[in-house]
């Protein structure tokens, strides 16, 4: 096993992995990464994110409300909020929100029929704190859909090159989000890394 560029502990009983806090970048650092980004917009980013939407859409056609009055809020949207768009093209209304570009709390004063987080649970600093306010604003028989993939265990953790990306400082595998689900009253419906979809 290669020796790892930074630190990490590892929950024996949830089985999840992180960045030892004093080895995180800044905001500032952190921020300017993000900045980089271009593949929004892409053929392979739309590729990469549309199982999700179709999974939410059919989730959301089940409920007996009108879509323009279905509350969306996708977590972590980034600079260009694209799935918002690709939602648009369901005809489904959706909120941003984005700790760095849309940095709105009010989206937290109101309830949701889904909630989306795409590549967002693994650059959280403290995920229990915010997933659980995830899980409060979600409306019974609402979804929480997630995107991040799941690590195969401590063995192959410090080769993945998931890990490699220093802005991802949190790892879950299947026995982490079950007990995320558990913890907070949410079924985990389907789970096959990098997707996960939890009904309240």
């Amino acid at each position: 096993m290669k020796k790892p560029e930074k630190g990490y502990f590892h929950c024996d009983q949830c089985d999840f992995i992180f960045m030892n806090p004093s080895e995180r970048m800044t905001a500032m650092e952190e921020k300017a990464r993000y900045d980089l980004h271009t593949e929004t917009g892409s053929d392979g980013h739309i590729a990469f994110l549309q199982p999700l939407v179709d999974f939410v859409t059919k989730h959301l056609e089940k409920m007996p409300i009108e879509k323009a009055h279905l509350k969306v809020l996708d977590y972590g949207c980034g600079s260009k909020a694209f799935l918002s768009g690709l939602m648009a093209l369901k005809d489904i209304p959706v909120t941003n929100y984005d700790l760095f570009y849309f940095p709105d709390q009010d989206v937290f004063r109101r309830n949701y029929h889904a909630i989306t987080a795409t590549e967002v649970w693994e650059h959280l600093y403290n995920p229990r704190e915010e997933i659980a306010r995830l899980a409060s604003v979600l409306k019974p028989g609402g979804i929480l859909a997630v995107m991040t993939s799941g690590h195969k265990g401590e063995g192959a953790f410090h080769d993945w090159h998931y890990r490699r990306d220093l802005t991802h400082v949190s790892f879950y595998s299947e026995k982490t989000m079950r007990s995320i689900a558990t913890e907070l009253n949410l079924t985990l419906v389907k789970s096959q890394s990098p997707f996960w979809y939890f009904v309240k």
